[in-house]
């Protein structure tokens, strides 16, 4: 029987998924630790049992569906992703890299087929970070680039603790479960960009993962009352917080090849008649290259000093997550591309601007991942839509690029 992608199937599952934490407005919001990814697990728990999956849980939550095979010993051959979301995330962010794996194991089991390799379904806890900074908590860790006491002490807004709230929903196994060396890594993931759609391309072959650094910008001015203090004696932060976030822009249009956000500001006291005394942003900065995402990092540092001279406050620059750009396996990638080949579909080398675990996996595996295109673009939005038919060409290509490598490995 020929081993083939079901996709009514597919889209069914993640349908199914989509309903947990959705939203009014369409989309999904699923924090991690949440009651709601805690459904979302027992959920996917459930269905790779079905699926006959052996599963386990490690210490940091990663939840894996282990697929036996037929050489005793084999490294596993591992793809997955992500079911923990933005808090206005979308439907197929993550949680299609898992699905589409899991219909992969479907579609063997179908076939009755089996690998040489045992074949592991990995769902990563806290991929986003929007709960727990930094983004990749758990494949860090597991991936050794993160320490298990720092994932556990991550807080969220509310104070409450990673480590805590792993406990409370009942979803922290043991290091003994965590993730095996991997014969390779493929993870599926849609685009969150522009690129596939605008160019009628099917599938993006990924070659690697930018570089990020994650900064926080903190601007110290005096608060001051808005009516008698005059303009010119005044110590401004937000004013000072405002002309940072024209500065990333401009930055962003001197360095080809970098992009700059400032996602988020605080401000101190936050009221209408009163000159702010504090503020804090953040500074996204991201790259291919290491020496060009340094070199964006001296620079803001250079734009906030000046700043600083100039408005009479003082700026602090914290860089708290900093991830090397990241080249994928060759191999890998070129059984992503002769997987797409041969199935017919169109396709473009490309690198990922967003950060996944895929990068970790690759700073120690061989690993690779395959995109597929993202309506207008969009992702991190309740408005994310990838077509059934491009969910479904981006789990063949999963399924058969699982397949070659089987047999090559």
């Amino acid at each position: 029987m020929a081993c083939a992608i079901d996709s009514g199937r597919l889209w069914d599952s993640l349908m199914e998924m989509a309903a947990v934490g959705a939203t009014p407005a369409g989309g999904v919001r699923r924090l991690a630790l949440s009651d709601e990814d805690r459904a979302a697990r027992d959920l996917l728990v459930r269905w790779l049992a079905d699926a006959h999956c052996a599963v386990r849980v490690d210490d940091l939550g990663n939840i894996y569906g282990h697929r036996g095979g037929e050489q005793p010993g084999a490294a596993p051959l591992v793809c997955g992703s992500h079911l923990d979301t933005v808090p206005t995330g979308g439907r197929f962010d993550g949680a299609l890299g898992v699905l589409a794996a899991l219909e992969a194991v479907r579609a063997l089991n179908d076939a009755r087929q089996r690998m040489r390799h045992p074949m592991e379904v990995v769902c990563w806890t806290n991929e986003e970070g929007a709960r727990f900074p930094p983004a990749m908590l758990a494949s860090g860790v597991v991936c050794g680039q993160l320490t298990l006491d720092a994932a556990y002490a991550a807080r969220d807004a509310r104070g409450l603790t990673f480590g805590d709230e792993l406990r409370r929903i009942g979803y922290q196994g043991s290091a003994e479960h965590r993730l095996p060396a991997p014969a390779a890594y493929v993870e599926l993931h849609v685009e969150q960009g522009p690129i596939l759609e605008r160019t009628r391309t099917q599938i993006g072959i990924v070659e690697g993962v930018e570089g990020i650094s994650w900064s926080w910008v903190a601007v110290a001015g005096r608060a001051s009352h808005a009516g008698p203090t005059p303009m010119e004696d005044r110590r401004d932060a937000l004013l000072a917080a405002s002309r940072i976030v024209s500065a990333l822009r401009t930055l962003a249009g001197e360095a080809p090849g970098v992009r700059t956000t400032a996602g988020h500001i605080e401000v101190t006291p936050n009221t209408i008649n009163v000159v702010p005394g504090a503020a804090r942003l953040s500074a996204d900065l991201r790259a291919r290259s290491e020496d060009l995402l340094e070199t964006a990092w001296h620079r803001l540092q250079e734009i906030c000093a000046a700043i600083a001279k100039e408005d009479s406050v003082a700026i602090q620059v914290d860089e708290f997550w900093h991830s090397n750009p990241t080249p994928f396996h060759h191999a890998v990638v070129e059984t992503v591309a002769e997987s797409a080949r041969a199935l017919g579909y169109s396709s473009r080398r490309m690198w990922a601007g967003a950060g996944h675990d895929a990068k970790y996996v690759a700073d120690r595996y061989p690993a690779g991942m395959i995109f597929v295109p993202s309506r207008d673009g969009l992702s991190h939005n309740e408005a994310e839509w990838t077509p059934r038919e491009d969910c479904a060409r981006g789990a063949a290509v999963l399924l058969a690029a699982m397949q070659r490598l089987d047999r090559m490995l």
